[in-house]
């Protein structure tokens, strides 16, 4: 059985994925993609790039957060004495200290860990980043969640730290609405020096990364629409423009200490 498992699911990725699965394949040892069914050539690059890798087709026709959140936490039910953490495309996970961060959860029988979350911005999109080399070199300017004042900058899917996911050990991450959060017990908070997920939701500012954020909108489920979930694809290229705009000047090279 594998130590390290991710999950995550896709549709028409074929920007991102490339750096996502170079990135995440020198850390996991087995990944389950779930492909909600992409029309690009989003399945042929996880074939390439992660072979031994699972694609599994999603039983899911729209993006429904709840169903969404139960299918993934089936998968991780496969793998019950695994560490697992799920993604999606735009969430990179940045483990400079990962066996520490497993010995300390071990050490202290914990469930899991919540890993601080950073909000990557682009502040030269007039740059684009190299294919072949890593993302989070490249493009490597953001904001920390606990220093953004979420009130202040008023932008949907940007009204708490969103960005924390759960790195377990448990056989499912229990998780609330969108793994925001989640209903296991002795659970702890990272430390961005052992652990950390950057998440690449405004760079790269290129039209490329625009038309992959603007394709989700209408793939939205009902139920999610009717109950305000997912909000934050509800927009179009000016809307898009203007929460890049908001956030621009407040990102910089980030820092691991606190």
């Amino acid at each position: 059985m594998p130590k390290r498992v991710v999950v995550s699911h896709f549709f028409n990725e074929a920007y991102l994925l490339p750096w996502w699965l170079r990135h995440h394949r020198e850390i996991f040892d087995h990944g389950v993609l779930i492909d909600y069914h992409s029309t690009d050539d989003s399945v042929a690059i996880c074939r390439e790039l992660v072979p031994h890798w699972e694609i599994v087709p999603s039983e899911n026709a729209t993006f429904a957060a709840l169903l969404c959140d139960f299918e993934v936490m089936k998968h991780e039910q496969r793998f019950p004495d695994a560490w697992k953490l799920v993604l999606n495309t735009t969430e990179f996970f940045m483990a400079p200290g990962l066996a520490k961060m497993e010995r300390l959860v071990a050490q202290h029988d914990l469930t899991g860990v919540r890993l601080p979350g950073a909000v990557m911005v682009d502040t030269d999109p007039n740059s684009p980043p190299d294919p072949l080399r890593p993302l989070v070199e490249q493009k490597a300017t953001g904001i920390w969640e606990d220093e953004i004042d979420f009130a202040a900058l008023a932008i949907p899917g940007l009204t708490f730290p969103t960005r924390s996911r759960l790195y377990h050990r448990y056989t499912i991450g229990a998780y609330t609405p969108g793994r925001h959060d989640s209903h296991l017990p002795r659970q702890c908070n990272g430390s961005r020096e052992l652990g950390s997920i950057r998440w690449y939701g405004f760079s790269p500012w290129s039209n490329a990364f625009k038309a992959r954020k603007l394709q989700i909108s209408d793939r939205r489920d009902s139920f999610d629409i009717k109950n305000g979930f997912g909000a934050q694809h509800q927009a179009d290229i000016a809307e898009l423009d203007g929460r890049w705009s908001k956030l621009r000047p407040l990102s910089g090279k980030l820092r691991n200490a606190a």
